[in-house]
């Protein structure tokens, strides 16, 4: 059965279209149509504008070219029908110009070596006033977070803004726009949406820059930071490490010693995408005028083992800032996971809330002290409560001096301390309050694992996340099916991309196609990934972190710009969610197949009920045959409970039959 088109009713149609014509003469005005096309669901967006050319009017014309410089390939399609509708009803449909002018100056606030900054840009459009373009931009996944303009300003006006303004510097326009395409790579890199007003700062993107050559972006990063002390540099180091940030990292590099080619190749650990750092701090500086070595201390994580490191940097005073010239490894040391130093031996007690107020909860939270922002998150903000002033003095910083960590992700706002008494005295300040901001949804205690999972901002829920944990999982077969959800801007590409990589496919409804991808490994074949495409978004799922991670990578390499990343979950109404009656009517063979699949996949994978063994590596041992025998025991005594139904596909028989008849291949 076709599908019916989305119905909006004319009035409420006409009603958007005057607003558009009354919005579309100012670049302001401009921007305030981009607020109401976000504004639109991104499911219905396309629908919506496709509707509107059934109005021919001709200040509608240059709406639709903002819409295309705006979203690009995303919105193009239909943009491109609207308009050939307009040029056949006769109206003139030459694409406008929405900005001219000649470049003044501009200037920047001298921050880069805190991973945000703000530029000011200057233009003469004609008059004796002038058009400033104010950017605030950061170098992590977030990008370009802020973009606005301030029309017919004073020449005078904004030169004596910025001279009172501390800590600002004048840039040329190649040294602006290399600064904007840095911050805006990060948006393509991490599949996020950049600030909207793109079809007015397009021009600093399109602009040739030599992003290669090192000594130019080393001095201007280092005219755009302050002046740290060695141990401060350290800090910053560490800091920069911990958001992937390493044209600032190389900024801090002495190039007659320490070159970005030498050092990715010495510390292959440092730079590994799969380490968290927990911790990282300079401990002890010595130096003399123009020589310092300080001795660091690093936590990090690496598939679900800590390590202890201590590094000894060599730091040198050349051009007016201290650079590192070496780095030397000292030590590097497994941390037992039951010894008190293991970051595993202190709970972190977390609050979850739903947010009902969020206007009034921002004003709650402005009068916490020592609160700052630590960064933008996909669908919020990452706030810390810390004893310590945000000046480098301390470095990345998760387990000491932390009073709490606050998380605004959705409608969800998560608590997280070291300390129980610290989450009942927010929690009483959230209520104390006349206006109710937030509603208490949860109380658990977790590991500091968990807690720093969560900061990351992919998932969606934090319940989600306590599958992971030992006390408080789910003890069932070991698998965790997670999701990540992408909005598709480019659906032809993205379509072609599945498809090959894809080994079955299987079309659900008009609306729906499922596809599995199976790999072989080690002579058999196994289960990789599941892809979900719907009209306007695509699902990709895996089991385990690992895995998401690999499948990711996989999907997204050469991606960029047809995806827009939105949100991680734990999926769990599992794998066998789509054996509907009506599939199994079409597809009689698809439940035993993925039976199969998913018992193969079982089969292979390293299970925490099996102290990360696989259930093929188990049964070789003693005691892994004691630890599978005993997840056994469980999956049958919590099989009739309401928690365990999405396995239900699956009976403990089947899971033996895998078992035993691996065995026997073997022999």
């Amino acid at each position: 059965m076709k599908r019916k088109k989305p119905y909006f009713p004319r009035p409420v149609l006409k009603n958007l279209v005057a607003e558009i014509k009354k919005m579309v003469t100012s670049n302001e005005g401009r921007l305030s149509i981009l607020d109401l096309i976000e504004d639109i669901p991104f499911d219905v967006r396309s629908q919506v504008i496709d509707s509107l050319s059934a109005f021919h009017d001709q200040e509608l014309v240059p709406f639709y070219y903002l819409l295309k410089m705006e979203y690009g390939i995303e919105l193009s399609a239909v943009c491109d029908r609207a308009l050939e509708k307009c040029g056949m009803a006769g109206m003139n449909i030459t694409p406008p110009v929405f900005f001219k002018g000649e470049f003044i100056k501009s200037y920047a606030s001298i921050s880069r070596h805190t991973g945000h900054m703000t530029i000011d840009v200057a233009w003469h459009t004609g008059g004796s006033r002038v058009y400033v373009e104010c950017f605030y931009l950061t170098f992590n996944p977030d990008g370009i977070h802020s973009f606005f303009i301030i029309d017919n300003m004073p020449l005078q006006q904004y030169e004596k803004d910025r001279k009172t303004l501390p800590e600002m510097i004048e840039l040329n326009m190649e040294e602006t726009c290399y600064l904007l395409q840095e911050s805006y790579n990060l948006n393509v890199a991490n599949m996020s949406r950049p600030a909207l007003g793109k079809f007015l700062y397009q021009k600093y993107l399109d602009r040739e820059v030599n992003q290669q050559d090192y000594e130019w972006i080393k001095n201007l990063l280092r005219r755009i930071s302050v002046r740290l002390t060695p141990r401060q540099v350290i800090n910053s180091f560490f800091n920069a490490l911990g958001r992937n940030d390493f044209a600032y990292i190389f900024s801090l590099l002495s190039g007659r010693q320490l070159s970005p080619s030498l050092f990715f190749e010495r510390f292959a650990e440092l730079i590994n995408p799969d380490a968290i750092i927990l911790e990282g701090e300079a401990r002890e500086v010595q130096g003399t005028r123009n020589t310092a070595r300080v001795t660091a201390s690093m936590i990090r994580v690496e598939n679900h083992k800590f390590y202890n490191s201590e590094y000894r940097f060599y730091l040198l005073y050349e051009s007016g800032c201290w650079s590192i010239g070496d780095i030397e490894k000292c030590s590097c040391q497994l941390i037992d996971p039951d010894s008190e130093q293991s970051p595993l031996s202190a709970p972190a007690f977390c609050r979850v809330y739903e947010i009902i107020d969020i206007e009034g909860l921002f004003e709650i939270l402005d009068r916490v002290d020592n609160i700052r922002e630590i960064e933008e998150l996909p669908c919020g903000t990452h706030l810390r409560i810390s004893y310590f002033d945000d000046n480098f003095n301390h470095g990345v910083s998760f387990l000491s001096g932390v009073i709490a960590d606050v998380i605004l992700n959705g409608d969800e706002l998560v608590v997280i301390s070291p300390n129980r008494a610290t989450i009942s005295d927010i929690h009483h300040l959230l209520n104390d309050e006349e206006t109710m901001a937030a509603i208490l949804r949860g109380d658990y205690e977790v590991s500091l694992m968990t807690a720093y999972t969560y900061l990351g901002g992919q998932y969606i829920n934090f319940e989600d996340l306590l599958f992971q944990e030992e006390d408080n999982s789910i003890y069932d077969d070991g698998m965790r099916l997670i999701t990540t959800r992408y909005l598709i801007k480019d659906r032809e590409r993205v379509l072609k991309r599945i498809e090959e990589l894809k080994t079955i496919k299987i079309k659900l409804d008009n609306s729906y196609t499922l596809y599995y991808q199976i790999v072989k490994e080690s002579g058999s074949s196994n289960f990789f990934a599941e892809y979900l495409l719907g009209t306007s978004w695509v699902n990709v799922s895996a089991f385990g972190e690992r895995d998401i991670s690999l499948a990711r990578q996989e999907f997204e390499e050469q991606m960029y710009g047809c995806l827009e990343f939105d949100g991680m979950e734990v999926r769990n109404e599992g794998f066998f969610d789509i054996i509907t009656t009506d599939v199994k009517r079409e597809y009689p063979g698809l439940e035993p197949e993925l039976k199969e699949i998913y018992l193969d996949k079982w089969y292979h994978s390293q299970l925490g009920p099996l102290s990360g063994m696989s259930p093929s590596e188990a049964c070789q041992t003693e005691e892994g045959s004691r630890l599978l025998w005993a997840m056994f025991k469980n999956l049958k005594q919590n099989s009739k409970a309401p928690y365990m139904q999405y396995r239900k596909n699956i009976g403990l028989k089947e899971y033996i039959r895998k078992v035993e008849q691996k065995k026997e291949s073997k022999h």
